[in-house]
């Protein structure tokens, strides 16, 4: 049966007109290997399109309920025990999902507080981050755009600058003077934001990251600079060509679409290109020319890079789409729940190295996210103020 034939069935299911027949076909093809890929994107979707979450007649929860019973009647403890090295696991609302030995197994994670069982102990909790950011204007002043209304946020050097529905936009109204005038925009932890360039050009800074450009670029080059991560969809203008310049790395724009990746503590710098095409280099290397869909992968250490030719598309942009998604060890996927929660990490014990795969919103308070990561990572958390232990669970 191929992946088309899963998916209808699988639309059936969710829109409530499967027979028993198709339900019993549904189970049987869930635990087999061969159509696991076609599953994964179905489970994905299933939490992020709106259509599954919630409906007059079902959810997330409904699907797992009617479902676990079958799965875990297919299941074993030996089939448990053969756990891969690799786990899968997407969460939606109180939803965990792990990929076990080519058999997901549902687990509600739903905690009822019946009457005559133990207090229920409250943990420190810390709310996901949210849209904001600081726009640093040429003379120094520093404007947080976090609680500001849309309106006109400052005039420099002939362009208005306007927030305008939670994005900042540049307007020029007057001819700008010969020598450059930069600011920078800059997100903090916890904060992500979208704007536009004067020349028109879109950027999303993720946090911890920004972008120093000129308010009204030259005639015949725009440059800006960047640190963290950050997509850009640039204007096309043959006239005045793009370049990003960040540390150790120049990106040569010729009107695409791209993501950057170069925070200082991973080691690297990963530019994913979606459309268009873009010339990279570093200092001492030649010149590398991206297509749609690959990814240049700089190892800043050891000065050397390498080319994905087929980039996870949906794994650099889930960010920009308010989504975490994970492909890595704990301590990566730690780093950037440190970045969006701004909490200090700190490690006890001999942590697995285990590669973990999955992912769910950004808008989940940090316990909840780290109740998912406990059950698939061998590890306990506890939080104190801002500080997080990471213990290793054996």
């Amino acid at each position: 049966m191929t992946g088309n034939s899963v998916k209808e069935l699988w639309e059936k299911y969710m829109q409530g007109t499967a027979t028993p027949a198709e339900m019993e076909q549904l189970s049987t093809l869930f635990s087999q290997p061969q159509h696991r890929a076609a599953f994964d994107d179905l489970l994905q979707q299933a939490f992020t399109d709106p259509r599954y979450i919630e409906t007059a007649d079902h959810n997330v929860d409904d699907v797992v309920s009617s479902l676990m019973q079958r799965l875990n009647e297919n299941s074993s403890a030996t089939a448990i025990r053969r756990m891969p090295n690799r786990r899968w696991f997407w969460a939606a609302a109180s939803v965990i999902v792990l990929a076990v030995a080519g058999t997901y197994l549902w687990n509600s994670r739903t905690v009822k507080n019946n009457p005559g069982t133990a207090p229920v102990v409250v943990k420190e909790d810390l709310p996901p981050g949210g849209e904001g950011a600081i726009l640093t204007l040429s003379d120094g002043r520093q404007v947080s755009l976090d609680s500001l209304k849309n309106g006109l946020v400052a005039h420099q050097d002939g362009s208005d600058i306007k927030l305008e529905n939670g994005r900042l936009l540049y307007d020029p109204k007057e001819q700008a003077n010969q020598s450059l005038v930069y600011n920078t925009m800059s997100t903090p932890r916890k904060r992500q934001f979208q704007m536009t360039l004067p020349d028109g050009s879109k950027v999303w800074l993720n946090a911890e990251s920004s972008i120093r450009f000129p308010v009204a670029f030259a005639a015949t080059e725009r440059k800006v600079e960047v640190t963290g991560e950050v997509y850009i969809e640039v204007k096309k203008n043959a006239a005045a060509p793009f370049t990003v310049n960040g540390t150790d790395f120049v990106i040569q724009v010729l009107g695409t679409g791209f993501n950057i990746n170069s925070y200082a503590d991973n080691g690297l710098v990963k530019a994913t290109l979606v459309e268009g095409s873009v010339k990279l280099s570093t200092t001492g290397s030649n010149s590398v020319l991206l297509k749609p869909g690959e990814q240049w992968i700089y190892n800043k250490k050891g000065g050397t890079f390498n080319i994905s030719r087929s980039a996870d598309m949906q794994h650099v942009l889930a960010w920009k789409e308010k989504r975490f998604s994970f492909n890595g060890n704990i301590r990566s996927i730690m780093k950037e729940l440190a970045r969006w929660y701004d909490v200090e990490l700190k490690y006890e014990g001999d942590i697995s190295d285990k590669e973990l795969e999955g992912g769910f919103p950004r808008d989940k308070e940090l316990q909840k996210v780290l109740e998912i990561l406990e059950s698939v990572a061998d590890v306990k958390f506890e939080l104190k103020g801002k500080l997080l232990t990471i213990r290793a669970s054996k």
